[in-house]
């Protein structure tokens, strides 16, 4: 049964329970100290999941009885071990799914609880305080039908307490607007700041001939405008601030940091299944390279 929390009245999912997939890595801390601000500052609960392959049906491709156990053991012992470092001043749920991997285990169980937010950790990166998914955060982020945090490389060593500044990469799309309504909620349901971030790509700062700084500013006020609107449609109990920048788009998004804002949100690709994650050229590269936790929205059914 989904565990329900505080309803948002909004096109995105409720909130209420975060559920934070282990690997038994070092990316599970990153993960567990994240989904710990998170549901401090919303009042949710967390869930720690393992997923283990669960029995099969006789024939050549039957997973031996033996390896099925000794699997289950090790979820239960990574459970155990990850639960019991956990944040004492958060609530704690654990969990073991039978799947035939990782990532179907917890797109099956994102769906059962009414697509809360997932949590993954990261592998390490060259990079301190960088996102690069694995295989199973990159197989997870495919085809969600929820949210999916991918959390930082080395997070847990400087984690925030509390998610107090949400910020939303903003474009003037179908998708951008669905980034900026989930963003809009979750802002809502933490208490924090939102931070609505615009980024005039490089390439369209190309002068035409005799008249660069004309063309330059016609550009800048296009963005501009579509922010203003974009502050405009958000609500008006959560406290917004619009960013304008200028460069490399995923590039200029990646480095911002912990003093622009605690976590990230992005929009996924305009075409796909309906509610399902479907990474496009910026948000490949954000969950990739990001200094913040990024939170990444599976397209809108409208």
């Amino acid at each position: 049964t989904a565990i329900r929390g505080h309803p948002v009245v909004t096109t995105v999912p409720r909130l209420g329970v975060v559920l934070v997939g282990l690997g038994g890595g070092p990316g599970d801390a990153d993960a567990v100290a994240f989904a710990a601000a998170w549901c401090r500052a919303g009042g949710d609960r967390m869930l720690l999941v393992t997923v283990h392959p669960g029995p099969a049906a006789p024939g050549a491709g039957r997973v031996d009885a033996e390896w099925v156990a000794y699997e289950h053991a090790e979820a239960d012992r990574l459970l155990l071990r990850v639960r019991a470092g956990a944040p004492a001043d958060v609530d704690v749920d654990t969990r073991q799914v039978e799947a035939s991997s990782a990532a179907h285990g917890l797109h099956d169980l994102a769906e059962e609880l009414d697509e809360p937010l997932v949590v993954v950790g990261t592998t390490r990166t060259a990079g301190h305080r960088r996102t690069l998914p694995g295989s199973t955060a990159e197989r997870v982020l495919s085809g969600s039908p929820g949210a999916v945090a991918i959390v930082p490389h080395a997070y847990a060593e400087h984690p925030v307490e509390n998610i107090r500044r949400v910020a939303v990469a903003y474009v003037d799309t179908p998708d951008g607007r669905t980034a900026l309504d989930h963003a809009n909620a979750v802002a809502r349901h933490l208490g924090a700041e939102l931070v609505v971030v615009s980024v005039v790509p490089d390439t369209l700062m190309r002068p035409t001939l005799g008249e660069p700084a004309r063309f330059a500013d016609a550009q800048r006020k296009v963005f501009a405008d579509a922010l203003d609107a974009a502050v405009s449609r958000t609500e008006g109990d959560v406290p917004v601030r619009p960013r304008l920048r200028e460069g490399p788009v995923a590039d200029t998004l990646a480095e911002l940091g912990p003093d622009d804002a605690d976590v990230l949100v992005c929009g996924s690709r305009g075409y796909g299944p309906v509610r399902r994650v479907l990474l496009g050229g910026v948000s490949n590269r954000l969950v990739r390279q990001a200094r913040l936790p990024v939170v990444v929205v599976p397209r809108g059914g409208g």
